[in-house]
């Protein structure tokens, strides 16, 4: 091979990893509100094939995967926190203790449940 060949190929797959990566980026981001595919890929391996209830795959905002038999509720009561049931808009939960209220978009399917934490 000469030298042209090999720095052809070298080059597409460098645009092949960019793709790749671009392209798992923008899944994680669009399904997970997460940037980092590895931290979102860690956390759904970590749902779905081992014991753990919950995983924080993003420290801000924050994002926590669960398996979808686990109680938001649970959670937020074992930190603190009540649940207004009164002010919930939808999916939007708001929880709230002495000093502060947290507001957490909740879903879930079959496979897992993702709480987002709002602004």
């Amino acid at each position: 091979m000469g030298k042209n060949k090999k720095a052809k190929i070298i080059i597409v797959q460098f645009l092949l990893l960019i793709v790749v990566i671009g392209l798992s980026s923008f899944i994680s981001y669009y399904k997970f509100s997460v940037l980092n595919p590895l931290s979102t890929a860690r956390g759904l391996f970590q749902i779905l094939f081992t014991e753990k209830e919950y995983v924080e795959i993003q420290k801000y905002p924050k994002v926590i995967l669960a398996k979808p038999s686990v109680s938001l509720s649970d959670y937020m009561e074992s930190r603190g926190f009540r649940e207004d049931k009164e002010n919930q808009m939808g999916a939007l939960h708001r929880f709230i203790n002495d000093d502060t209220a947290q507001y957490v978009v909740y879903s879930t399917n079959m496979c897992f449940s993702k709480w987002k934490w709002q602004e």
